[in-house]
Protein backbone atom coordinates (compact mmCIF):
# COMPACT_ATOMS: atom_id res chain seq x y z
CA UNK A 1 0.00 0.00 0.00
CA UNK A 2 1.45 3.31 -0.79
CA UNK A 3 1.29 5.76 2.11
CA UNK A 4 0.85 9.32 1.23
CA UNK A 5 2.22 12.38 3.55
CA UNK A 6 -1.32 12.17 5.45
CA UNK A 7 0.04 9.67 7.71
CA UNK A 8 2.06 12.76 9.23
CA UNK A 9 -0.96 14.88 10.14
CA UNK A 10 -4.13 12.56 10.35
CA UNK A 11 -4.80 11.01 13.69
CA UNK A 12 -3.30 12.86 16.17
CA UNK A 13 -0.19 13.39 13.98
CA UNK A 14 0.09 17.20 13.35
CA UNK A 15 -2.92 18.06 15.23
CA UNK A 16 -3.73 21.17 17.22
CA UNK A 17 -4.90 19.71 21.25
CA UNK A 18 -8.54 18.85 21.10
CA UNK A 19 -8.77 19.19 17.26
CA UNK A 20 -10.07 15.80 17.10
CA UNK A 21 -12.11 15.69 19.53
CA UNK A 22 -14.13 19.09 18.39
CA UNK A 23 -15.35 20.56 15.40
CA UNK A 24 -12.92 22.65 12.67
CA UNK A 25 -13.33 25.68 13.13
CA UNK A 26 -14.98 25.40 9.53
CA UNK A 27 -17.51 23.57 10.85
CA UNK A 28 -18.48 25.44 13.81
CA UNK A 29 -21.43 26.70 12.70
CA UNK A 30 -23.24 23.46 12.82
CA UNK A 31 -24.95 23.22 16.40
CA UNK A 32 -23.63 20.73 18.73
CA UNK A 33 -27.20 19.23 19.24
CA UNK A 34 -26.95 17.41 16.26
CA UNK A 35 -24.84 15.20 17.92
CA UNK A 36 -26.84 14.99 21.37
CA UNK A 37 -27.71 11.38 22.94
CA UNK A 38 -30.90 11.53 20.79
CA UNK A 39 -28.89 11.10 17.25
CA UNK A 40 -25.49 9.92 18.84
CA UNK A 41 -24.34 7.89 21.68
CA UNK A 42 -20.29 7.91 22.50
CA UNK A 43 -21.35 5.73 25.68
CA UNK A 44 -18.84 5.46 28.01
CA UNK A 45 -18.58 3.86 31.71
CA UNK A 46 -16.30 2.08 33.91
CA UNK A 47 -17.10 -1.56 33.20
CA UNK A 48 -18.95 -1.07 29.99
CA UNK A 49 -16.13 -0.49 27.72
CA UNK A 50 -17.26 1.73 24.13
CA UNK A 51 -20.46 2.12 21.96
CA UNK A 52 -20.37 4.09 19.06
CA UNK A 53 -23.45 4.64 17.29
CA UNK A 54 -27.42 5.92 17.86
CA UNK A 55 -29.78 4.22 20.26
CA UNK A 56 -31.65 2.01 17.78
CA UNK A 57 -28.22 0.56 16.88
CA UNK A 58 -27.84 0.28 20.67
CA UNK A 59 -31.11 -1.64 21.17
CA UNK A 60 -30.67 -3.80 18.03
CA UNK A 61 -27.26 -5.10 18.88
CA UNK A 62 -28.62 -5.82 22.35
CA UNK A 63 -31.64 -7.70 20.32
CA UNK A 64 -29.45 -9.37 18.28
CA UNK A 65 -27.17 -11.10 21.06
CA UNK A 66 -30.44 -11.90 22.78
CA UNK A 67 -30.34 -9.53 25.78
CA UNK A 68 -34.23 -8.32 26.98
CA UNK A 69 -33.77 -4.76 26.02
CA UNK A 70 -37.27 -3.54 28.21
CA UNK A 71 -36.63 -1.29 30.78
CA UNK A 72 -33.23 -0.80 30.58
CA UNK A 73 -30.86 2.07 30.18
CA UNK A 74 -27.60 2.55 27.87
CA UNK A 75 -25.93 1.71 30.84
CA UNK A 76 -27.06 -1.51 31.27
CA UNK A 77 -27.51 -2.36 28.07
CA UNK A 78 -23.62 -1.25 27.32
CA UNK A 79 -22.96 -3.64 30.38
CA UNK A 80 -24.93 -6.95 29.38
CA UNK A 81 -23.72 -6.48 25.43
CA UNK A 82 -20.15 -6.39 27.49
CA UNK A 83 -20.53 -9.66 29.12
CA UNK A 84 -22.28 -11.46 26.67
CA UNK A 85 -19.14 -10.81 24.05
CA UNK A 86 -16.58 -11.59 26.53
CA UNK A 87 -18.22 -14.87 27.45
CA UNK A 88 -18.70 -15.52 23.58
CA UNK A 89 -14.51 -14.52 23.23
CA UNK A 90 -14.14 -16.78 25.92
CA UNK A 91 -15.59 -19.71 24.42
CA UNK A 92 -13.97 -19.73 21.23
CA UNK A 93 -10.76 -19.72 23.15
CA UNK A 94 -11.66 -22.79 25.27
CA UNK A 95 -12.20 -20.84 28.39
CA UNK A 96 -14.72 -22.19 30.62
CA UNK A 97 -17.37 -20.13 31.54
CA UNK A 98 -19.33 -21.42 34.17
CA UNK A 99 -19.45 -19.57 37.44
CA UNK A 100 -16.76 -17.15 36.29
CA UNK A 101 -17.07 -13.43 37.54
CA UNK A 102 -17.01 -11.28 33.74
CA UNK A 103 -13.92 -9.72 35.25
CA UNK A 104 -12.41 -13.34 35.69
CA UNK A 105 -13.56 -14.05 32.02
CA UNK A 106 -12.53 -10.80 30.45
CA UNK A 107 -8.42 -11.37 32.07
CA UNK A 108 -8.66 -15.00 31.28
CA UNK A 109 -9.59 -13.85 27.47
CA UNK A 110 -6.57 -11.31 27.51
CA UNK A 111 -4.39 -13.44 28.77
CA UNK A 112 -5.10 -16.33 26.23
CA UNK A 113 -4.54 -13.88 23.72
CA UNK A 114 -1.53 -12.50 24.60
CA UNK A 115 -0.07 -16.41 25.35
CA UNK A 116 -0.95 -17.05 21.68
CA UNK A 117 0.69 -13.81 20.28
CA UNK A 118 3.75 -14.07 22.36
CA UNK A 119 4.29 -17.93 20.95
CA UNK A 120 4.06 -16.77 17.66
CA UNK A 121 7.01 -14.21 18.47
CA UNK A 122 9.00 -17.20 20.09
CA UNK A 123 8.44 -15.71 23.43
CA UNK A 124 8.20 -18.61 26.16
CA UNK A 125 4.95 -18.36 28.00
CA UNK A 126 5.56 -20.43 31.41
CA UNK A 127 4.45 -18.85 34.39
CA UNK A 128 4.22 -15.17 33.36
CA UNK A 129 0.99 -13.22 33.87
CA UNK A 130 -0.67 -10.89 31.19
CA UNK A 131 1.63 -8.32 32.39
CA UNK A 132 5.02 -9.52 31.69
CA UNK A 133 3.84 -11.19 28.18
CA UNK A 134 2.52 -7.54 27.14
CA UNK A 135 5.82 -6.06 27.76
CA UNK A 136 7.97 -8.69 26.59
CA UNK A 137 5.65 -8.66 23.50
CA UNK A 138 6.20 -5.38 22.59
CA UNK A 139 9.80 -5.11 23.15
CA UNK A 140 10.34 -8.13 20.62
CA UNK A 141 7.97 -6.11 18.64
CA UNK A 142 10.31 -3.40 19.13
CA UNK A 143 13.42 -5.63 18.04
CA UNK A 144 11.92 -6.69 14.88
CA UNK A 145 11.18 -2.56 13.55
CA UNK A 146 14.02 -1.28 15.06
CA UNK A 147 16.23 -4.65 12.42
CA UNK A 148 13.93 -3.29 10.09
CA UNK A 149 15.20 0.03 10.13
CA UNK A 150 18.96 -0.92 10.92
CA UNK A 151 19.00 0.42 14.56
CA UNK A 152 21.29 -1.30 16.58
CA UNK A 153 19.43 -3.58 19.47
CA UNK A 154 22.61 -4.50 21.68
CA UNK A 155 21.99 -3.25 25.30
CA UNK A 156 19.48 -1.25 25.20
CA UNK A 157 16.13 -1.37 26.86
CA UNK A 158 12.50 -0.77 25.43
CA UNK A 159 12.58 3.36 25.83
CA UNK A 160 15.90 3.44 24.57
CA UNK A 161 15.07 1.28 21.60
CA UNK A 162 11.61 3.49 21.13
CA UNK A 163 13.44 6.54 20.98
CA UNK A 164 16.42 5.43 18.58
CA UNK A 165 13.49 4.06 16.32
CA UNK A 166 11.58 7.22 16.36
CA UNK A 167 14.60 9.50 15.83
CA UNK A 168 15.70 6.51 12.77
CA UNK A 169 12.00 7.12 11.22
CA UNK A 170 11.89 10.71 11.95
CA UNK A 171 15.44 11.28 9.53
CA UNK A 172 14.54 8.61 7.25
CA UNK A 173 11.18 11.09 6.29
CA UNK A 174 13.51 14.00 6.33
CA UNK A 175 15.92 12.63 3.91
CA UNK A 176 12.45 11.71 2.04
CA UNK A 177 11.91 15.13 1.73
CA UNK A 178 15.29 16.28 0.86
CA UNK A 179 15.66 18.09 4.51
CA UNK A 180 19.07 18.49 5.77
CA UNK A 181 19.68 17.28 9.39
CA UNK A 182 23.35 18.18 9.90
CA UNK A 183 24.16 20.14 13.00
CA UNK A 184 19.98 20.23 13.49
CA UNK A 185 18.85 19.00 16.87
CA UNK A 186 15.57 16.91 16.41
CA UNK A 187 13.50 19.15 17.72
CA UNK A 188 14.50 21.20 14.79
CA UNK A 189 14.42 18.69 12.33
CA UNK A 190 10.64 17.37 13.69
CA UNK A 191 9.71 20.78 12.78
CA UNK A 192 11.17 21.38 9.58
CA UNK A 193 9.70 17.61 8.15
CA UNK A 194 6.19 18.55 10.08
CA UNK A 195 6.40 21.95 8.49
CA UNK A 196 7.06 19.96 4.82
CA UNK A 197 4.89 17.48 5.07
CA UNK A 198 1.57 19.63 5.43
CA UNK A 199 2.62 22.15 2.88
CA UNK A 200 3.16 19.06 0.83
CA UNK A 201 -0.33 17.93 1.59
CA UNK A 202 -2.03 21.11 1.48
CA UNK A 203 -0.55 21.61 -2.17
CA UNK A 204 -1.74 18.02 -3.65
CA UNK A 205 -5.45 18.92 -1.87
CA UNK A 206 -5.26 22.47 -4.13
CA UNK A 207 -5.55 24.04 -0.72
CA UNK A 208 -4.00 27.61 -0.26
CA UNK A 209 -1.16 27.85 2.10
CA UNK A 210 0.23 31.21 2.01
CA UNK A 211 -0.08 33.59 5.13
CA UNK A 212 -1.85 30.68 7.02
CA UNK A 213 -0.18 29.50 10.63
CA UNK A 214 1.18 25.78 10.60
CA UNK A 215 -2.03 24.72 13.14
CA UNK A 216 -4.70 25.63 10.69
CA UNK A 217 -3.14 24.59 7.11
CA UNK A 218 -2.91 21.34 9.63
CA UNK A 219 -6.66 21.52 10.78
CA UNK A 220 -7.87 21.86 6.69
CA UNK A 221 -5.15 19.58 5.82
CA UNK A 222 -6.91 16.60 7.90
CA UNK A 223 -10.63 17.98 7.41
CA UNK A 224 -9.81 17.38 3.53
CA UNK A 225 -8.34 14.57 3.15
CA UNK A 226 -10.70 12.97 5.99
CA UNK A 227 -14.04 14.14 3.82
CA UNK A 228 -12.47 13.24 0.36
CA UNK A 229 -11.45 9.62 1.79
CA UNK A 230 -15.21 9.21 3.22
CA UNK A 231 -16.46 10.24 -0.17
CA UNK A 232 -14.74 7.21 -1.91
CA UNK A 233 -16.31 4.83 0.35
CA UNK A 234 -19.76 6.63 -0.15
CA UNK A 235 -19.95 7.45 2.85
CA UNK A 236 -22.55 11.31 3.95
CA UNK A 237 -20.52 13.68 5.16
CA UNK A 238 -23.32 16.58 5.61
CA UNK A 239 -23.63 17.36 9.59
CA UNK A 240 -20.93 15.56 11.03
CA UNK A 241 -17.68 15.96 12.70
CA UNK A 242 -14.54 14.92 11.27
CA UNK A 243 -13.99 12.25 13.86
CA UNK A 244 -17.29 10.94 13.32
CA UNK A 245 -16.48 10.72 9.50
CA UNK A 246 -13.35 9.59 10.21
CA UNK A 247 -14.93 6.65 12.37
CA UNK A 248 -17.17 5.51 9.66
CA UNK A 249 -14.57 5.21 7.58
CA UNK A 250 -12.50 3.42 10.02
CA UNK A 251 -15.16 1.33 10.23
CA UNK A 252 -16.00 1.00 6.29
CA UNK A 253 -12.35 -0.47 5.57
CA UNK A 254 -12.47 -2.95 7.83
CA UNK A 255 -15.76 -4.13 6.64
CA UNK A 256 -14.50 -4.27 3.16
CA UNK A 257 -11.52 -5.76 4.13
CA UNK A 258 -13.31 -8.44 5.53
CA UNK A 259 -16.11 -8.69 2.74
CA UNK A 260 -12.69 -9.08 0.26
CA UNK A 261 -12.14 -12.63 2.40
CA UNK A 262 -15.58 -13.81 2.38
CA UNK A 263 -16.24 -13.11 6.06
CA UNK A 264 -19.76 -11.97 6.45
CA UNK A 265 -20.17 -8.36 8.29
CA UNK A 266 -23.56 -8.59 9.25
CA UNK A 267 -24.30 -7.80 12.86
CA UNK A 268 -20.46 -8.00 13.77
CA UNK A 269 -18.50 -5.63 15.39
CA UNK A 270 -15.72 -4.00 14.28
CA UNK A 271 -13.09 -5.47 16.88
CA UNK A 272 -14.91 -8.95 15.63
CA UNK A 273 -14.52 -8.60 12.45
CA UNK A 274 -10.51 -7.33 12.93
CA UNK A 275 -10.48 -11.13 14.90
CA UNK A 276 -11.83 -12.27 11.87
CA UNK A 277 -9.27 -11.10 9.32
CA UNK A 278 -6.78 -11.99 11.45
CA UNK A 279 -7.54 -15.51 11.51
CA UNK A 280 -7.86 -16.13 8.32
CA UNK A 281 -4.97 -13.69 6.46
CA UNK A 282 -2.99 -11.72 8.70
CA UNK A 283 -1.35 -9.83 6.14
CA UNK A 284 -4.66 -7.48 5.52
CA UNK A 285 -4.51 -6.82 9.30
CA UNK A 286 -1.26 -5.43 8.53
CA UNK A 287 -2.47 -3.50 5.47
CA UNK A 288 -5.27 -1.84 7.98
CA UNK A 289 -2.40 -0.81 10.29
CA UNK A 290 -0.03 0.77 7.61
CA UNK A 291 -3.24 2.68 6.58
CA UNK A 292 -3.24 6.32 7.52
CA UNK A 293 -6.93 5.94 9.13
CA UNK A 294 -5.40 3.30 11.54
CA UNK A 295 -2.28 5.61 12.42
CA UNK A 296 -2.92 5.76 16.42
CA UNK A 297 -0.65 8.62 18.73
CA UNK A 298 2.68 6.71 19.69
CA UNK A 299 3.49 2.83 19.64
CA UNK A 300 0.55 0.29 19.00
CA UNK A 301 0.12 -0.67 23.30
CA UNK A 302 1.04 2.65 24.51
CA UNK A 303 -2.31 3.34 25.68
CA UNK A 304 -3.72 1.02 27.59
CA UNK A 305 -0.67 -0.09 29.54
CA UNK A 306 0.21 1.96 32.67
CA UNK A 307 2.67 -0.02 34.88
CA UNK A 308 -0.42 -3.31 35.77
CA UNK A 309 -3.09 -0.78 34.20
CA UNK A 310 -4.91 -2.22 30.72
CA UNK A 311 -7.68 -1.63 28.52
CA UNK A 312 -10.62 -4.47 28.46
CA UNK A 313 -9.87 -6.58 26.08
CA UNK A 314 -11.47 -5.70 22.83
CA UNK A 315 -11.23 -1.98 23.78
CA UNK A 316 -7.76 -1.16 22.34
CA UNK A 317 -8.48 -3.09 18.86
CA UNK A 318 -9.99 -0.55 17.15
CA UNK A 319 -10.64 3.66 18.63
CA UNK A 320 -13.96 5.08 17.56
CA UNK A 321 -12.93 8.21 17.73
CA UNK A 322 -9.59 10.15 16.77
CA UNK A 323 -6.87 10.60 19.21
CA UNK A 324 -6.21 13.74 19.94
CA UNK A 325 -3.43 15.54 20.21
CA UNK A 326 -1.11 17.37 23.35
CA UNK A 327 -2.37 20.39 24.58
CA UNK A 328 -1.95 23.65 22.53
CA UNK A 329 1.09 22.00 20.23
CA UNK A 330 1.46 20.43 17.21
CA UNK A 331 2.80 17.40 17.42
CA UNK A 332 3.93 14.97 14.76
CA UNK A 333 3.15 10.97 14.40
CA UNK A 334 6.60 9.64 13.58
CA UNK A 335 6.44 6.83 16.03
CA UNK A 336 5.90 3.19 14.14
CA UNK A 337 2.97 1.01 14.62
CA UNK A 338 3.80 -2.03 16.99
CA UNK A 339 1.29 -4.33 17.39
CA UNK A 340 1.05 -5.07 21.26
CA UNK A 341 -1.49 -6.81 23.24
CA UNK A 342 -5.07 -6.78 21.63
CA UNK A 343 -4.04 -4.05 19.15
CA UNK A 344 -5.05 -3.70 15.48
Amino acid sequence: MKKSVIGFTLAGALLVGGYATTSLAADNNKSESTFTSSKLWGLKGKGHGHFKGSSEDLLQKAKDLGINTSGKDAGTLMKEIREVRITEEAKKLGIETQNKAIDTLREEVRLAKLQKKAKNLGISTNNKDASTLHKEIHFAQLKIKAKDLGVTTDGKNAQTLKEDIHKAILYKKAEELNISTDGKDLHTVKLEVMTAVIHKEAKELGIPTDGKPLKELAREVVSARVKLEAQKLNIIIDGKRIREITFEVRTKKVQNVAKELGIPTEDKTTKELIDAIREKDADKIKELRDDDFFVKKGFFGSRGHHGDKHHDAGQKNFREDAPSGGEGELQMNTELQIESGNEL
